[in-house]
């Protein structure tokens, strides 16, 4: 840990001394763009706001080399209070926010600023996204009660007179071919934008056997059946269009369509992880503004989800010996189908005084049905539709000419489950649920001086669980599943204190900010082994007494020279289990004590652009449960992995010629990056395209 805040703290003095050479630079003196941001559900410059927030724009995710382990989570990991974690490519990234510790429950996940599930953020490819914007804390008067270390939202882009035809062929290890096209333009008051993005590879040993095999040893015999013989080839087709309409009064209304189409070798004759999977995003918007009082915005939309399973009989292990049956068993189908829709009212009340109020409704249903991939039969089946409506109210202020700002927030929210099924349950059909919460948010921000504020924000938060915990049971195959149909909500509430400097002339922003949380009812589950069938586990979800989280992040940019730029974060986090029998005092999972990133980005146009970074954590664990936490890969060892690219762009006819070249874990690492998946090790990719402004 030492090493870690001794280089940060180097690099800190390091790039403040040599700010000095660089404020010398008179007619190079650093602009930093004000940008936008929707971290509000309104319009505002991201130097306004009261909570906290980072951006990840444009031009730095162009910037970032193309990594292996592709999706947006590596977009935003070198961000303070941002940790990562991949089981790529079958799922979305972990990211675990602020300490909080699970990716599903406690953060929030958005696509141009319409709620989806963590696996429905997918088809979102990093080609088509615009920019990131990650807002830690309880967002709960902003974009829901179960963001509960905070939200991360994608914009995606839209056709502009800059977008123009593109086409980039990539190509790197494990024989992986990334080809891109996208085409965009402006006319007039309409606005078009299409692309394809594709990622198809020979794979890697997603979980190796050897890794299982270590687990079976020590008890968790479950795993087994998800060891990798083979390399877990892939192929991923993204497709993306959005088309809108937009007058000189800033009325309008957009649509888009976002579609993954995914396959997933299992690593073994007869298996796919995912086979022809689907998912897809559908958004509507329109808004408005009446006069100078009011601006109304309407959101419509259609989720949907196919993900396919096919199984094999699996291993049968005698003595140290692992016999393989390769015969079809059966086939998990999971499929999901979400309808939300929003109205948002924004009242002007003068030119400092901003009270919006909104409403939304989403309705979800979803079906997990297990049948042998022989007979037909179906040996388990559940399904549920979940109705949430939620109204909310928050007010953004500004006084004293701007430098005082006040947001306040409140949100009600309400979940019904109803059309309970579960075919191997008793009774198999059940009776409604209702669960519901009330939470708030508030924030403020005091500018010292043009260059310095001061920032403090709190708030609550309220996640029901998965409804997957509550209503479904797996009687059969290695991996089985209980149901908890008293599972009790999580209950959160935290605070955190900032400091923002933002030294222009110096090329200097830093950024600190101390929180502190608490979290009642941690929900966790744990697979355990089956008590007479080796090789069968059965996961069940379960509530635990509570948990305490406190840390503090730590940002840095600094221009070095002209060109060169170096950037930091550091993160120290605690977390403490509470009242929880064996568990007291045990480390929330996915909550490492450290972790950051530090690196360096050199721009010179004209000759050649490069960047090299490095990020690192402590260990973290798997699992809340004390029986298996400290096991091989439950407890997931402490990295540090370096990155680098360089490219540059070359004048050719009417357009632009691009050249990258991107190496991921560069010192060749093995780490976990998420449990049993395994980072697959150093990865190459050489990208080549050309790019025609109309």
């Amino acid at each position: 840990m030492r090493r870690y805040l001794a280089i940060v703290l180097g690099l800190v003095i390091c790039v403040m001394g040599s700010s000095y050479v660089f404020a010398q630079e008179k007619e190079k003196e650093t602009k930093f763009d004000e940008i936008v941001v929707t971290a509000t559900k309104t319009e505002t410059a991201l130097g306004d706001l009261p909570v906290t927030l980072h951006v990840v724009d444009r031009k730095n995710i162009e910037s970032q080399p193309e990594t292996y382990v592709s999706n947006f989570g590596e977009l935003i990991r070198d961000l303070p209070g941002v940790h990562v974690g991949q089981y790529f490519p079958f799922g979305p990234p972990w990211i675990n926010l602020r300490g909080t510790g699970y990716f599903i429950g406690r953060t929030g996940y958005l696509v141009d600023g319409v709620p989806v599930t963590p696996f429905l953020a997918t088809p979102v490819h990093n080609n088509d996204i615009q920019r990131v914007e990650v807002l830690l804390g309880p967002s709960s008067a902003l974009y829901g009660p179960n963001a509960m270390g905070g939200t991360v939202n994608l914009i995606t882009k839209r056709g502009t007179k800059d977008t123009g035809a593109k086409v980039d062929l990539g190509y790197g290890s494990r024989d992986t071919w990334r080809p891109h096209v996208e085409v965009g333009n402006q006319f007039g008051n309409f606005h078009a934008y299409a692309s394809y993005s594709g990622d198809y590879s020979d794979g890697y040993k997603m979980n190796p056997f050897d890794v299982v095999w270590e687990l079976y040893r020590y008890g968790q015999r479950g795993w087994l059946s998800y060891a990798s013989l083979d390399e877990n080839k892939y192929r991923y087709s993204y497709y993306n269009f959005k088309v809108g309409w937009e007058n000189e009064k800033k009325a309008g209304a957009w649509f888009s369509y976002l579609r993954q189409d995914a396959s997933l070798d299992g690593g073994k004759p007869n298996m796919y992880w995912l086979d022809d999977a689907v998912e897809g995003l559908g958004t509507f918007r329109f808004y408005t503004p009446i006069g100078d009082i009011m601006k109304v915005t309407g959101t419509m939309g259609f989720q949907h989800l196919d993900r396919p399973q096919l199984n094999i009989v699996g291993p049968s292990v005698a003595g140290d010996i692992v016999t393989w049956n390769f015969t079809p068993s059966t086939r998990a189908d999971w499929t999901q189908k979400r309808y939300p829709i929003e109205l948002q009212t924004d009242f002007y009340l003068g030119k400092q005084n901003i009270l919006t109020v909104g409403g939304l409704w989403l309705r979800e249903d979803e079906l997990r049905e297990t049948k042998s991939r022989i007979t037909g039969i179906t040996s388990a089946k559940t399904e549920y539709t979940t109705d949430q409506t939620a109204f909310y109210l928050q007010n953004q202020a500004f006084f004293l000419d701007g430098k005082l700002n006040l947001l306040a927030g409140i949100r009600y929210d309400r979940w019904k489950y109803h059309d309970i099924f579960d075919l191997v349950s008793t009774p198999r059909d059940r009776e409604d649920v209702k669960k519901d919460a009330l939470t708030y948010r508030g924030g403020v921000k005091f500018a010292l001086t043009d260059y310095l504020s001061l920032r403090a924000s709190g708030g609550t938060g309220f996640w029901p669980g998965l409804p997957v915990w509550m209503f479904t049971n797996i009687p059969t195959g290695p991996n089985r599943r209980e149901p908890n149909p008293d599972l009790k909500p999580e209950k959160t509430w935290m605070v955190d204190m900032g400091v923002d400097l933002n030294l222009k002339k110096w090329g200097t922003v830093l950024t600190v900010t101390p929180y502190y949380g608490r979290i009642k009812d941690l929900i966790s589950y744990v697979a355990s082994p089956h008590p007479t069938l080796p090789g069968v586990s059965i996961t069940k979800a379960f509530n635990l007494g509570g948990v305490k989280i406190y840390g503090l992040e730590m940002g840095l940019e600094q221009k070095l020279f002209q060109r060169l730029t170096a950037f930091a974060s550091l993160t120290l986090n605690h977390s403490e289990i509470t009242q929880s029998g064996l568990a007291t005092g045990l480390e929330l999972s996915n909550s490492p004590d450290y972790f950051g990133s530090i690196g360096f980005i050199y721009r010179h146009p004209e000759l050649i652009n490069g960047r090299i970074s490095m990020r690192f954590s402590d260990k973290r664990y798997y699992v809340n449960d004390v029986a298996t936490r400290d096991l091989p890969y439950y407890s997931m060892k402490a990295y540090e992995v370096a990155d680098a690219k360089i490219w540059r762009d070359w004048k050719l006819g009417k357009g632009v010629l691009t050249t990258a070249f991107s190496v991921d874990n560069l010192f060749d690492k093995k780490y976990e990056t998420e449990f049993v998946w395994v980072h697959p090790g150093r990865s190459f990719q050489l990208n080549v395209g050309y790019k025609y402004l109309f």
